[in-house]
């Protein structure tokens, strides 16, 4: 089967990309011919098919009244997207189109071309961008459903984009627009949710279009060989992902100052960082590591007594909860989104009430103070990934919705 995979990144920048990568890969290991689409990007990984990839776009550097106008163009119907997809289908021919984050750097432009050459269209839900204009249903420290009912407005009222008008407003008009349009309504024949939540939360806010729930499956290539630090002492607790607002960190980091016997490290990159760095009262049990990946990363988790997920917005699917959880390591999570569906309280981790830092601080102490229950829950975790979210079970899932669509 020749399949067309489009995400907006050919890097790997998060869980969606992440999830894409591997897919394509998984693909190709049981002897599809796999097709991408993306945007051109220096950090890009191989493909045969960079000659038809989209120049890629700053969405956050600052620029003109002109070359704004151009972006918002571009975000609303990029006409060089749906020329050069036209030309790659011209050319490769394929049976089936499975979209992921195609929003803004793509545009919802391609959509009418694979419509115009009859292919069947899968979309896989990594965020709530189908109805929430920063993605996120979050914003001002608070979850945020203000949008609900198709008012947009709320973006630019609440500055939800970067925390600046000029981005709100494009959100709001692209969601407007995309809307009257009904882009996604009429052109996506089968979208994949990997969450129950997210799936229950879409029909909450009226999208009709026919969900189908395919958890994420978790990369065996992605695993290291970890002997040489298997026997580490896991002294330290982990927090590894983006560091931003709605993950819960300033949450997370007040509770350790309640427990300074307990180190944490914090491994990743994002907009909070310069924040974190300057923080006053940071305490002394906390380690600012920067960003890491691939044995590194590995090395962190391995090295952990459990990984902390403290956070603040619905969660769709996280793979850092899988990563973590296909190590043997018990995750303490807060109770929001989908996170529920991966660590399952009292019996692959422990779930706290987000938000709730002294909640939190009962849950790392129960952790930490009985070893024997962290080894159970982590063993039992990974279990229930090797069983749930293996690649294996999903290529078959994913298989079956292709062939019913073709």
């Amino acid at each position: 089967m020749k399949i067309l995979q489009i995400n907006k990144f050919f890097y790997r920048r998060g869980g969606a990309e992440t999830h894409f990568l591997d897919l394509c890969r998984l693909l190709e290991s049981h002897g599809h011919e796999v097709i991408h689409f993306s945007t051109a990007d220096s950090r890009n990984e191989s493909s045969p098919y960079g000659r038809y990839f989209v120049p890629s776009i700053d969405m956050r550097s600052s620029r003109g009244l002109f070359d704004g106008l151009k972006v918002a163009g571009h975000i609303l119907y990029s006409t060089l997207a749906a020329r050069k997809l036209e030309q790659l289908i011209k050319d490769t021919k394929p049976d089936i189109a499975h979209l992921h984050n195609i929003y803004r750097h793509l545009s919802p432009s391609i959509l009418p071309v694979l419509k115009k050459y009859k292919i069947p269209v899968v979309m896989t839900l990594h965020d709530y961008k189908m109805i929430c204009p920063n993605y996120k249903l979050y914003t001002q420290g608070a979850i945020c459903e203000r949008c609900r009912k198709h008012k947009y407005y709320q973006a630019i009222a609440h500055r939800c984009v970067f925390d600046k008008t000029m981005p709100s407003a494009m959100a709001a008009l692209e969601m407007s627009v995309h809307k009257i349009w009904g882009v996604y309504k009429k052109n996506i024949d089968l979208f994949i949710s990997p969450s129950e939540f997210l799936k229950k939360k879409f029909g909450e806010w009226g999208i009709e279009n026919k969900i189908e729930v395919v958890p994420n499956f978790i990369s065996p290539s992605l695993r290291v060989a970890c002997e040489a630090i298997s026997h580490s002492p896991c002294d330290y607790l982990l927090y590894f992902g983006r560091l931003t607002e709605e993950k819960g960190l300033l949450t997370l980091i007040w509770a350790m100052k309640q427990l300074p016997d307990i180190k944490l490290r914090i491994v990743g990159d994002g907009p909070l960082k310069e924040k974190l760095q300057n923080l006053v009262d940071m305490p002394d049990n906390i380690q600012l590591v920067g960003y890491k990946s691939g044995d590194e990363l590995a090395r962190e988790i391995v090295g952990a007594r459990a990984v902390v997920i403290p956070s603040e917005w619905y969660e769709n699917y996280p793979m850092s909860a899988l990563e973590a959880i296909s190590y043997g390591k018990p995750i303490i999570a807060a109770n929001i989104g989908g996170l529920p569906e991966i660590v399952r309280d009292q019996k692959s981790g422990l779930l706290f009430q987000s938000g709730n830092a002294s909640d939190l601080v009962d849950k790392i102490k129960l952790l930490w103070d009985d070893t024997a229950l962290a080894r159970t829950l982590g063993q039992a975790g990974q279990k229930q990934v090797s069983e749930e979210n293996n690649p294996d079970v999903y290529y078959r899932r994913i298989k079956n919705i292709y062939e019913n669509l073709k």
